[in-house]
């Protein structure tokens, strides 16, 4: 490297070169003493350290704190002694809120307004314009719709009229039968006492009870087999719910046998009986489906006819 004449600034000088060197020389000297002298710190402390662990532990010596607080008698009232608290002031809280209660007094009948802002705002109020008129706005939101429709359709409807027609029946039975063996009586004891002068009355009105007493007859006979039918139908359906109860409680048995390790139960087969069908014909082809076979129940348009 060609380095002109007195160019003392250069770097690549031999005199800057050697002062470089020395001067990393002393930093890394200082360095290294800087370093000595944290590790024997360290080194101090940790022993003194292991010393008092070991003093508390074998010499049996406690420490003794030393506290720089003087001792005094409690002092319930030194804040109002310092000036903290003064009682002769007003309580800001009660300030305040007699303060919030007469702004919003003001702000109400309008006499509190800041800038900028309207009446209707300072009492919350809206004009007539800025609202929807009564007939836009829909009342009956929450109102149900077609309920007519609905009650005509539902059939829970039907149940529960069906359902009181039974009850009402069933409660009107007996008395009816009281009734009319007392109206016979009566009207024995009239025809009796009357016989010889209403002969042509006692024979019309005989007629007109023969008529009455035949369709009441009719009336309790039908009641009786509707009655008979539904007590069969519901004999049917508790041996249906005992027979699927049944089914259910061996199924479980044998899987928890199986579960268990136990031998399975053996599991009769279920015999449906057949119901005994009246043919109407000797030789016909599955009588079981046929609608001559059917027991057909008493139609209600005979009933209103018979009573007309």
């Amino acid at each position: 490297m060609n380095i002109l004449p007195k160019k003392r600034w250069h770097v690549r000088t031999k005199e800057n070169i050697a002062r470089v060197r020395r001067d990393e020389a002393k930093a890394a000297e200082e360095e290294k003493i800087k370093q000595e002298r944290i590790q024997k710190a360290e080194t101090e402390a940790k022993v003194n350290f292991l010393r008092d662990q070991a003093r508390s532990k074998y010499d049996g010596r406690e420490k003794t704190i030393v506290s720089n607080v003087k001792l005094e008698h409690v002092n319930f009232f030194a804040d109002l002694e310092d000036g903290k608290i003064d009682y002769n002031r007003p309580n800001a809280n009660h300030e305040r809120e007699k303060k919030e209660e007469k702004e919003k007094y003001e702000k109400q009948i309008g006499y509190l307004t800041y800038l900028g802002q309207d009446t209707n705002e300072a009492t919350g109020k809206k004009n007539w314009y800025e609202e929807l008129p009564k007939r836009l706005v829909d009342m009956e939101k929450n109102v149900e719709i077609e309920t007519k429709k609905k009650t005509l359709i539902d059939p829970m409807v039907d149940i529960k009229r069906y359902l009181t027609v039974m009850r009402s029946e069933s409660a009107k039975d007996q008395p009816t039968v009281k009734t009319e063996a007392v109206k016979r009586k009566y009207d024995s004891d009239n025809s009796y006492s009357d016989q010889e002068s209403h002969s042509s009355h006692k024979k019309h009105k005989k007629d007109k009870k023969h008529k009455k007493h035949k369709k009441e007859k009719y009336k309790e006979s039908i009641k009786k087999e509707t009655k008979s039918q539904s007590n069969v139908d519901i004999e049917k359906l508790r041996a249906d719910r005992l027979l699927r109860e049944q089914s259910e409680k061996l199924r479980t048995e044998t899987l928890m046998a199986k579960v268990r390790g136990d031998p399975v139960p053996v599991i009769a087969p279920v015999v449906t009986l057949k119901p005994a069908i009246k043919q109407k014909y000797n030789s016909q082809f599955f009588p079981e489906i046929a609608r001559q076979n059917v027991e057909r129940t008493p139609n209600k348009y005979k009933l209103t006819n018979i009573d007309s």
